[in-house]
């Protein structure tokens, strides 16, 4: 018979009691699925392994050297860790974080994460948006470099330029040459000179240089004189 609101054991239905039945719908007691094998308990077969709801997002800076950031993404499930595989392409790149810094073999291709999820019950991945890095290229000038031509310049100043902007993949590096009349001044070679009276009756300008693997390229700027 059926205990549809009993406390104690009901042979066939247990619906809401606190005892045990052959199946304990609402109840407090144990709970069975039974078959003619036997039962068997199936108590919190509801937990599932994490679901995503959002996927994980890269975003970053595409030149070599910049570091990428992924997101965990959003999942259901309560997953209690996450953990991290970068892919170029299919290749497994970088370590197990949640940031990865483009390399030179990146450029111009498909770089995702794939964030695993997991909790209890089990693991699930999820792959992020395709993030394509800048394709290498040689430095090109922005800005050229520009010397104040209103300031008037004497020995024992200190000169500079602004401007001198470039872009490149990889980000070039930047090295300087001051220089006199169209020569090299011998040392003068930080983006700030010490005039001195050496210089003093000529004209002084700066060369700026921007390297990288892909290529070299350089800018003057233009030139003042330094009063006598």
């Amino acid at each position: 018979m059926a205990n549809s609101n009993g406390w104690g054991d009901g042979a066939a239905n247990n619906t809401i009691g606190w005892g045990k039945g052959a199946n304990n719908a609402i109840g407090w007691g144990s709970v069975y699925a039974v078959s003619s094998a036997g039962r068997t308990d199936i108590i919190g077969a509801s937990a599932t392994a994490p679901v995503n709801t959002v996927a994980p997002n890269v975003t970053g800076n595409p030149y070599v050297g910049d570091l990428l950031t992924t997101t965990d993404g959003t999942w259901s499930g309560t997953p209690t860790s996450f953990s991290y595989q970068w892919k170029r392409g299919a290749t497994n790149i970088g370590t197990n974080a949640n940031t990865y810094t483009l390399v030179s073999a990146d450029a111009n291709t498909n770089i995702t994460c794939v964030v695993t999820a997991t909790n209890a019950t089990g693991s699930t991945p999820a792959t992020s948006n395709i993030f394509v890095p800048s394709a290498l290229f040689a430095p090109t000038n922005i800005t050229p470099p520009e010397i104040d031509g209103l300031a008037l310049w004497v020995a024992g100043d200190t000169i500079s330029f602004t401007g001198n902007t470039w872009d490149g993949n990889p980000v070039p590096t930047l090295t300087y040459q001051w220089l006199r009349t169209g020569g090299n001044i011998s040392g003068a070679t930080s983006d700030t000179y010490d005039l001195t009276g050496d210089d003093e009756g000529y004209m002084v300008g700066v060369k700026c240089t921007a390297t990288n693997t892909q290529g070299t390229a350089f800018e003057i700027s233009n030139t003042v004189l330094i009063e006598p």
